[in-house]
Parts: structure tokens; sequence; C-alpha cells
């Protein structure tokens, strides 16, 4: 079941010339991911549902499923094409790590190794960008008293696989997954801090043992200060893999190749430790956040190899030509696979309150200009929809893949039969003759 709300939208950076957008939403909502479609998933509640912002219309759907919380872990995170999204949600026996599918608008549990602690089985941490793969964490054996997790992946074929661990009783889990499932990247426990795990798919099934990422590749791999930290995030094409800084990198984010070995991104403030939230679909672009002390905000940074490292409010500002008025970006949670999307919170200097980003990396030739006067109703519909508005424009309906399903012309108001459509949410472009275009998004229920 899914429920459609409204919420407050700024866009502020747009021009004639470059249509990079920094739009805000004046509330705090913890992002998780956000799509190659721009579209963001998160929370509002610890523990509570997860919901869809789509930032050109004002508009959240909630979309349930277990946000982290209450012995709950996991993140929701899109498929390449935005049409499943991985998270946790109700199983029969507790929590279980799952699958959103948007056409359906229901999630479905895909299963973990049988163990319950505190009521939880397992926690859905990433997608391949295919939507094949669904990795995580599970329970272990807890009958011999002693509980830790396992890194975990499901496909359809194999259901559930037990990645397992270089150490009897230690912990790992699955955080990244590349886009056709082939690299599966998380963290391995043994003695703390948690330390870089990768694993490589077997093609005669499964996954081969996980291995340590080093600093250095002929040095020892058993030596803490030579293994680097937890990997958060993994590229689309499997080449590029980023991380935690920890004392093996004095605190510094990292990304990986096995062409470049490992490539410390370096650091936006003296003892601050930070790490890779996000890598785009070939490496050219890392994002992540450093933490200072326990009471200073966090610094947002983007990396490119021209660039090297920046501070995220730096680059929006003089590379991208955005004006974020009075807002302050304090993190960077999130990037889409190809790079054009980057969403987070931050905070207004003049109200002092959280606000949500989505900000766009790349600037097109025009920019989105408001038709005024414009609505659709109802909204959510059955078959059909009324549109209205003061000027004669042509119409898109589109995907939320960005496929354009239907076009056609309108003037004034048009009774407009969408019964062709299958159950979801679309969009409606809608561009005039001078080319002033608004996007109003529609669902069909």
């Amino acid at each position: 079941m899914k429920k459609i709300l409204f919420s407050i939208l700024v866009v502020v950076g747009t021009s004639a010339i470059s249509s990079a957008q920094f739009i805000v939403k004046d509330s705090y909502y913890e992002t998780t991911d956000v799509s190659n479609q721009g579209v963001v998933v998160g929370y509002t509640t610890w523990a509570g549902p997860y919901s869809l912002w789509f930032p050109e219309t004002q508009t959240n759907d909630t979309i349930y499923g277990l946000a982290p919380g209450n012995g709950v872990g996991g993140r929701a995170m899109f498929s390449a094409d935005g049409m499943k999204i991985s998270g946790t949600d109700n199983g029969p026996f507790g929590p279980e790590m799952a699958l959103y599918y948007q056409a359906l608008g229901t999630w479905s549990v895909v299963g973990s190794l049988g163990f319950s602690v505190d009521n939880t089985l397992s926690n859905g941490y990433s997608i391949s960008g295919d939507g094949a793969t669904v990795v995580g964490n599970a329970w272990a054996d807890t009958t011999g008293g002693l509980a830790y997790t396992t890194a975990i992946a499901w496909t359809q074929a194999e259901g559930i696989m037990d990645l397992g661990t270089l150490f009897p009783g230690k912990s790992t889990r699955a955080n990244a997954v590349s886009a056709n499932g082939a690299v599966v990247v998380g963290w391995q426990d043994f003695n703390g801090p948690w330390k870089s795990a990768v694993w490589r798919k077997d093609p005669m099934g499964g996954y081969y043992v996980n291995e340590y990422l080093l600093v250095d590749n002929a040095g020892n791999p058993n030596d803490e200060f030579n293994q680097l930290g937890e990997c958060t995030a993994v590229s689309a094409d499997g080449n590029w893999i980023g991380g935690y800084g920890d004392f093996a990198t004095n605190g510094n984010p990292w990304i990986w190749s096995q062409a470049t070995g490992m490539i410390d991104l370096g650091t936006l403030a003296a003892g601050a430790t930070g790490y890779v939230a996000a890598i785009n679909q070939d490496g050219t672009m890392a994002i992540g956040r450093f933490q200072q002390g326990p009471w200073d905000p966090e610094l947002p940074f983007i990396w490119t190899p021209a660039g090297g490292i920046q501070n995220l409010n730096d680059f929006a500002t003089n590379s991208l030509q955005l004006d974020l008025g009075t807002n302050v970006i304090y993190s960077a949670n999130c990037m889409s696979p190809d790079g054009h999307y980057i969403a987070g919170y931050g905070i207004d200097t003049v109200s002092f309150a959280y606000i949500t980003y989505r900000l766009s990396t790349e600037p097109l030739s025009i920019s989105e200009t408001e038709i005024e006067n414009l609505s659709v109703s109802p909204n959510p519909f059955e078959n059909t929809i009324t549109l209205k508005s003061d000027e004669e424009m042509t119409v898109q309906v589109v995907s939320l893949r960005g496929e354009q399903l239907m076009q056609f012309s309108s003037n004034g108001i048009e009774q407009i039969d969408l019964s062709a459509l299958a159950n979801g949410v679309y969009f409606l472009k809608c561009t005039t003759k001078d080319l002033r275009t608004k996007t109003l998004h529609i669902v069909k229920s």
C-alpha cells in the first residue's frame, strides 16, 4: 500500500544558461539512495517506514518497509532502472531482507539463515543494478550462545547464500554490490575496527571466500595496519571500491582498483575521519563525508581525478555555479550510479532548521521554468485524468525508467484516458511553445 503526501519544496541555483539544480525540502529526511531518474528514497522516523521523495513535483510516496531502529538494520537502495528497492520488511517470523517492487507497490521478503536475535533475522543493505542480487547480513547459528552476523546474498536462482567469514564466530556484512552482482563488498570483524571484505562470484555458484583490500599489495595481508577499512561502496562496473578511513589510512577515505591499488583521497580537516558513501558507475566520481569532533558539523566531500577532494559546498558553488542561498550542506549521503544526482541533508543558517537536498551535477541546456495555472486531477487516478492549463503545450507521459509512453497536445482543459497504463508512478512532462517546462508526478492505482 502507498500513501501520497505533499511537501514544501524550494528550487535554487537555476538560470537560463545552466539548470544544474539544488532542490531543498525544509525538513529532515534521512536519504539512503537516489536513482538515475532523480527519485530519492529514505525515512523521517527511526524504525519508521521508507518513503520516496520526488523533488521536482513536491510529493512524497510512503512505501513502508522497515527503516533502521529497534534492532532492525538495512538500507533502502534502488536498482539501476529504479523499479526495485532493497531493504528490510516484516516476514512471517520477524524482519528479513526484502525487495520492494515499484510496479506492484509491495515488499517481498527474500529470506534469512533462520536464526533470530531481538526478533530480527536478516537485513537488506543493497541491490545490484540489474535488480537480480540483494545483499546484506543475517544472524548466524546462535545455538551455541554466540550471536554473530554473516554477510548474505540472494538471487532468484540460488536463493540465500551465506558468504561466510574468515574467522569462526566473527561477524561479516555485505554493504554494496556491483551492477551484475559479480562483486560484493562490506566488512570483516576480527579485532576491531571493521576491515575491508570483498567477495567475488564463483561461476560454479555462490561466492568465493572474502579477501582483504590492502594499503600496500606487497605488504603483509595479516597486518591490520595494512588492511583497508570497511568497504562501503562499489562502482557499477565492479572495478572501483571505496570505504572508511581508519588507523591504516590516518582516517582518510579511500578508493581502490585492481589496476591502481589504494588511492588515498586526502582530508578536508586535520584529525577528521572520512568515508566514501558512493562511487559513480565508472569510478570517476566519489562522494562522502568527514566526521570531526562530537559537536562539530560533518563535512561533505566530492572527489574527481581532475579536481581531487573538495568540500561539496564549494563544488556546488564554484563548479556548478549554484546559489545555495542560506543553506549549508552537511552530508553527501548518496549518489545515483550515473553520477547525475547527489542527496543528503544540511542546515538553513537563518532558521537553523535541518533541510534535505538533492542537487544535479550536470547542467542542461534549458532550465525548467514554472508553467503557471497547470494542474492535474484526480491524483491518484484509476483510468482518466483532467489536465488544466491556460497555455498550449505538448505533454509526454514518462515512466520511472525514463521511457516515453505517450505524447499529446493540450490546450485548456483536457480529459486524458490513461487506462492502458499499468498501476504505478508516472511523470507528465509538459512543454510550452517557448520551451518552458513543468513535470507533474501522477499515480495510477
